[in-house]
């Protein structure tokens, strides 16, 4: 039997060796080829060098965009990943019915680059028209989660506001659902047609809003429930009180922050049993609340003439954050992004606004006792600043003048716009803002690329959308003079649009 001839026996040996080294061999190569592959290598097939690549991630809204790099065209749509070498890039998305989205990136060995935010804008938007207004209506809002549109009716009548109220989920219907709601006219003190309601904020429930009503020989502020108009009050009769400011505390209704400028002082009331507490903080001049315990604020207290202090109330404590010109305007901030807390502060009046991550902790730290910026902006003038709905962009503006910091990549943009802007540009969603140019909506992404001037439109703001951006909502001038236009503008183009819409596009 050949297992009892030694020379067989040797030579199985040998092969069993020799197979279980070559099988090493391969799993050692190929474990090579895993983590060198894992760490951004490739080869050229072209001239069989080794190559180090980086990892782009594109996407869009709508999907199915084709995507191009440098001009060539890569066969495949969004959503996807590509594996490409480093280097300097053109990525453009192109789809049928739609805009290209463009824009330069520098992919770097072993980086990712994700562009998952661009938006498609239809070449040839289809206009729905939905009302006919008199004139311009006096207030146009939306709750935080984009499902209710209230539109002022200037047609009614003067005894008390008459809200048209939009459910924008069902705007690809062939009637979008819409229903009268109004605020009580005993809510609301001299109301007259020369009255003037302002949004302030919305609460987080999408029914409370919190109103500022100018009118002849005053101002107050009022809460207009949506769902439960009888369930609106006034917030200066509820609590006795003429505040210059009022802020829902922690984006709720049932308490409200009532700052007075004539005194500095900053109260909380509560709205169930109608009583306003000691002062939280005197002798301020701006604040802005953030959650349940947290209040960024200036004061001059304790400052050199001329200059002003940002501070941080925690549950009770004081903390200083920053020192700045006094201004006329005062420019502070606070978000979370990634678990972090980042704070913004200046004035109109100081040379830079500076930016803080974590200020906190660096503060009550004995060893250290202050809070460094993570950076500056620099945008003289500035005179707003606000975090992007996501939170990952600060973006300060002066007039045509623009200064955003990007967190997640740790990248700054400073650029002015051509544009001439009739207000101010606000945050479209997490990536754009949004106004309105020459009669135009105007949208651009945060680093100021890919400027679109969407539709008609005379509404300050630019328009409102809905939660999935498939609608815009604006105003017209009616074109034969009459008045205002509501329009629904259908973001969709092609295959994308309803069926309704398809032969009128």
């Amino acid at each position: 039997m050949d297992f009892l001839d030694p020379r067989k026996r040797r030579a199985h040996t040998i092969r069993l060796i020799i197979g279980y080294v070559l099988v090493a061999i391969v799993i050692g190569l190929a474990t090579v080829i895993i983590v060198y592959g894992a760490n951004g290598y490739g080869i050229n097939t072209k001239t069989g060098q080794i190559v180090q690549n980086g990892l782009l991630f594109a996407d869009s809204n709508p999907g199915g965009a084709e995507i191009y790099l440098n001009g060539v065209d890569k066969n495949t749509t969004t959503a996807a990943r590509l594996i490409l070498p480093a280097g300097n890039y053109t990525l453009t998305l192109k789809k049928d019915g739609y805009r290209d989205w463009t824009r330069q990136f520098v992919l770097s060995e072993q980086s990712v680059a994700r562009y998952v935010y661009p938006m498609m804008f239809p070449v040839k938007p289809v206009a729905t028209n939905l009302k006919t207004y008199t004139s311009e209506p006096g207030l146009i809002t939306e709750s935080p989660n984009q499902q209710w549109l209230l539109v002022e009716d200037n047609q009614a009548s003067a005894a008390s506001p008459l809200f048209d109220e939009y459910d924008t989920t069902t705007l690809d219907g062939a009637t979008p659902a819409v229903q009268q709601v109004r605020l009580p006219a005993s809510v609301l003190t001299g109301y007259t047609s020369d009255s003037k309601l302002t949004e302030v904020e919305w609460s987080t429930d999408n029914n409370n809003v919190l109103l500022r009503h100018d009118y002849t020989g005053g101002m107050e502020f009022v809460v207009f429930n949506r769902a439960h108009p009888d369930q609106s009050f006034n917030v200066n009769k509820l609590f006795g009180v003429s505040p210059s400011q009022v802020s829902l505390y922690n984006k709720k209704a049932d308490q409200l922050y009532l700052f007075s400028q004539t005194d500095g002082n900053l109260s909380l009331g509560n709205v169930g049993d109608k009583t306003v507490g000691p002062a939280l903080l005197k002798n301020i001049l701006a604040y802005k609340p953030y959650g349940k315990d947290l209040i960024t604020y200036v004061t001059a207290a304790n400052e050199p003439v001329g200059k002003v202090a940002a501070r941080i109330w925690e549950s009770g404590s004081s903390y200083k954050l920053d020192e700045f010109s006094a201004g006329t305007t005062y420019l502070i901030d606070a978000a979370q992004f990634q678990g972090n807390f980042y704070y913004a502060a200046g004035s109109d009046k100081s040379d830079r606004i500076s930016v803080f991550k974590n200020p906190l902790d660096s503060i009550k730290n004995p060893s250290n006792g202050e809070a460094l910026p993570l950076l500056a902006l620099r945008d003289d003038g500035a005179d707003k600043i606000g975090f992007s709905n996501n939170a990952r962009f600060i973006g300060a503006e002066s007039g045509q003048r623009f200064a955003v910091y990007d967190i997640e990549t740790d990248s700054i943009y400073q650029y002015p716009i051509s544009q001439t802007l009739s207000g101010e540009m606000t945050w479209m969603d997490g990536h754009r803002f949004i106004g309105e140019s020459g009669g135009k909506v105007f949208v651009m992404d945060y680093d100021g690329t890919n400027k679109q001037l969407v539709t008609d439109t005379n509404f300050i703001n630019g328009g409102l959308f809905n939660a999935n951006y498939h609608h815009l909502l604006t105003t017209v001038p009616a074109s034969d003079g009459s008045g205002v236009i509501l329009q629904d503008i259908d973001m969709q183009a092609g295959a994308d649009l309803p069926k309704k819409l398809r032969t009128s596009s």
